[in-house]
């Protein structure tokens, strides 16, 4: 059987150009929906979470600054204690409203009023799940945005003259002029990309390792069906890629000497190098998009060991141009609603046991 196509070669890859364009933070009105997007796909939220989930750097991180901000406690004279009937701590609510902020840059929570007016119950809205009209006065709710095939809950925006018994307390803070809040680290999102995908190429490095280094010639190949071209790559595939199979014999059989398969090694392109140097570039901008120190949390980017009085130097001033701060704005914020002195945060303190000299140039390691 003889190929028709005589000019067809043997091709064991194809090298694709691609490009990824990074989802950008927009307000977009929706034509023939009474809500703004969140996004060109109105999924710009659903992205931030797939970071965090997706980058070591930005959980670890995230994580840290939620500890930070509510500190050893938080004080309150708010009545309920139990807030709703998920049977959920104040402490509880509070926690998820720090993490969307520190995540998506606001937050979200139903208010339920008794027929006396009083709050009964506080419920977590999930962020990423909350939108609202070009006036910001109301407030949907959805699971189900990428698909749409479910009608939004629809309530009214809390505000200080409202009677409303159901209403939602929308928090879009200080950064953006926009209905939507925009993250505090949204200058790093290509870096957080990034991060994300480091690990994924060295990942796909060690699994694949022949591919990107070697050649087979198949010189007698070139008026092979295509159907027989695909067997054979599938067959090279399947025997020689991946770590399992990476000291095995390669056997050629040829009809003579002069139409050998030849084997050619290619120069390494120093990729490995690259994305290592890369690994650095893009750590320094995460850290500085989200003003954080590595020693914050609790590594030592000197490999030195972690030391106590380097941690609580630079602890002194990113609690004091960081934490504070935003420790001070969800105090203010949350007042409006839940009334003065519903929350107070406590400062974020180690317990270092019997030695308690700041000043000690102790090293754990």
């Amino acid at each position: 059987m003889q190929n028709k196509d005589k000019n067809k070669t043997l091709n064991f890859t194809k090298v694709v150009s691609t490009t990824h364009e990074i989802p950008k933070y927009k307000c977009v009105s929706a034509k023939n929906a009474p809500y703004v997007k969140w996004g060109e796909d109105n999924l710009f939220p659903d992205y931030l979470y797939e970071l965090f989930h997706n980058s070591s750097q930005m959980a670890a991180i995230i994580l840290q600054m939620k500890n930070y901000v509510l500190g050893n406690g938080i004080t309150s004279n708010f009545y309920l204690k139990i807030v709703n009937r998920k049977l959920e701590t104040f402490e509880n609510f509070i926690d998820k409203l720090v993490f969307d902020y520190l995540l998506y840059g606001g937050f979200a929570f139903q208010i339920i009023k008794n027929k006396l007016g009083q709050i009964a119950e506080l419920n977590h809205l999930d962020f990423k799940y909350i939108r609202v009209d070009e006036d910001e006065t109301k407030v949907f709710f959805s699971k189900d945005w990428d698909k749409g095939r479910r009608t939004p809950l629809v309530y009214d925006r809390w505000d200080v003259n409202s009677n409303s018994s159901n209403s939602v307390f929308y928090f879009k803070g200080f950064l953006t002029r926009e209905c939507y809040p925009e993250p505090f680290y949204i200058s790093c999102l290509t870096s957080l990309e990034i991060s994300t995908q480091i690990g994924t190429f060295h990942l796909n490095n060690l699994l694949n390792g022949f591919n990107p280094s070697s050649i087979i010639n198949f010189n007698s190949g070139g008026n092979l069906p295509e159907d027989v071209m695909d067997e054979i790559e599938n067959a090279v595939t399947e025997k020689f890629c991946g770590t399992e199979n990476n000291s095995k014999i390669l056997l050629s059989f040829n009809d003579d000497i002069t139409h050998k398969t030849t084997f050619e090694r290619l120069p390494d392109d120093g990729s490995i190098d690259k994305y290592n140097n890369l690994i650095i570039t893009t750590e320094k901008d995460i850290f500085r998009a989200f003003r954080m120190n590595k020693l914050l949390l609790g590594d030592s980017s000197e490999n030195t060991g972690f030391n106590k009085a380097s941690y609580l130097e630079s602890f002194a001033l990113y609690n004091k141009s960081v934490v504070e701060p935003i420790q001070r704005e969800l105090e203010n914020v949350l007042s409006i609603p839940l009334g003065e002195g519903s929350v107070k945060f406590s400062k974020f303190e180690l317990d270092w046991g019997a030695d308690e000299d700041e000043n000690t140039s102790d090293i754990i390691k």
